[in-house]
């Protein structure tokens, strides 16, 4: 999670969402299409320069980290549900590669496109590249990035990927 002192988010772009029994504290920054950025501690071993590319162009959400137990795909439901948003792009790192991917395939209306980047290399984790699906008879964008991407490949590579999935037809 990005500090609470950061530059790129100031003190007053903390909000709170509530959805069922579960309140949820998140900042928010930039305009534009949602993209909901799930990350673990500070800086969730992403590019730096990614969040500051997102804002440009995007209405970037970065909620406070789930309890430990529980339902991971089932929070995040319960936290988009409480936003309220149409729709939703969606870059998940590390241990939420699986659950974005659970809550994308399984029936999540609203989820346009999601960026995985898994924990380890290309090599490690068998995945890299792009392939859209079609989950409840609608097209979803998916993106793995590796890692160990230099950040000049990676920022554009995924700025350009969500701008271009916002444009798809439906599926």
């Amino acid at each position: 999670m990005p500090n609470p002192s950061s530059p790129r988010f100031p003190a007053d772009s903390w909000a709170e969402v509530r959805s069922h029994d579960r309140v949820t504290r998140y900042r928010r920054s930039g305009s534009g299409p949602a993209v909901l950025l799930l990350q673990s501690g500070e800086a969730g071993g992403l590019w730096p320069e990614l969040l500051h590319e997102l804002e440009d162009h995007h209405r970037v959400v970065v909620p406070e980290a789930p309890p430990a137990e529980g339902d991971v795909a089932h929070w995040i439901a319960d936290f988009l549900e409480g936003l309220g948003l149409a729709s939703v792009a969606v870059l998940a790192a590390g241990e939420f590669c699986i659950p974005v991917l659970e809550l994308a395939l399984l029936g999540t209306d609203g989820v346009t496109s999601v960026v995985l980047v898994p924990d380890g290399d290309a090599a490690e984790t068998g995945l890299e590249g792009t392939l859209a699906t079609t989950i409840r008879h609608e097209a979803v964008a998916l993106l793995v990035v590796r890692r160990g991407l230099r950040a000049s490949e990676a920022v554009p590579l995924v700025r350009r990927f969500f701008s271009a999935a916002e444009v798809l037809p439906p599926g």
